[in-house]
């Protein structure tokens, strides 16, 4: 695969927890592949509140990479990227603070798409966190162009009705791709089936609710054996496992 991207479509329901989740797990799910999140959310990013909060260097992140020359290469991506690892399997570009930063963003979005690419047959998958959809200045290439959605959704009727619709949505937007599937954080006592019937998609992956983990995950403290063994981490596994059979690595063809 090469770029998967989640987004939510009503309130918080943890769209970048659930990204974070999935990137700590990847590696796991994935040996030998490497991550890459790209803070994409025109909201304003979260993890600059919290897993970022200590700070980033001037050079890294989007608007980072936005000031250099277009078209965004591979090397570019990385160079603008902060290790969330020590051995840098887990890697992020970090998003923006202000909103209003968000529009100049936009013809930067589709060379980002394309040097995605290019990671992924450097062994980097990309996940994209893109907050919440109909923004005025969301980042419509990632949801048209990633090889898969997920639409992260709570079991209860304030979050499956707005996802149901954004499902509608994204139906139209990747005509010829495949079908948005939903990330289900909080199942709320419904089975992912009622879930996954609920929203019109053929596929629900779960993953589970953890408060412990998940303020881990924002917090920075992403370690230990008490980590790696929380319900978040096995699930998040598990779900990176069905998006490689899902969404499987492109073919390289050399001539």
């Amino acid at each position: 695969m090469s770029v998967v991207a989640l987004c939510s479509a009503h309130g918080a329901p943890g769209t970048t927890t659930s990204a974070l989740a999935l990137c700590w797990a990847w590696p796991v799910a994935r040996p030998g592949r490497r991550v890459l999140l790209v803070d994409a959310d025109p909201a304003g990013s979260g993890l600059l509140t919290g897993y970022l909060s200590p700070g980033v260097p001037d050079a890294a992140g989007v608007s980072a990479l936005a000031a250099g020359r277009l078209p965004v290469t591979a090397e570019q991506v990385v160079g603008c990227g902060v290790a969330l690892d020590g051995a840098g399997t887990r890697m992020v570009l970090p998003g923006i603070a202000d909103p209003v930063q968000a529009r100049p963003l936009a013809s930067m979005w589709q060379s980002l798409l394309g040097a995605a690419r290019d990671l992924s047959d450097s062994g980097i998958d990309v996940v994209v966190d893109v907050g919440r959809v109909g923004h005025r200045a969301e980042p419509r290439t990632w949801l048209a162009g990633a090889d898969l959605v997920g639409v992260v959704v709570r079991g209860d009727l304030a979050s499956v009705a707005p996802a149901a619709a954004a499902v509608r949505g994204l139906a139209a937007e990747r005509t010829g791709r495949l079908a948005a599937v939903a990330v289900l954080v909080d199942a709320a006592g419904y089975s992912p089936a009622q879930i996954g019937e609920a929203l019109g998609v053929t596929h629900v992956l779960s993953l589970t609710r953890d408060p412990w983990t998940a303020r881990a995950l924002a917090a920075g403290g992403a370690t230990g054996w008490r980590f790696e063994r929380s319900p978040l981490h096995r699930a998040a596994r598990a779900v990176v496992e069905r998006i490689d059979a899902l969404a499987p690595d492109r073919t390289v063809v050399t001539r």
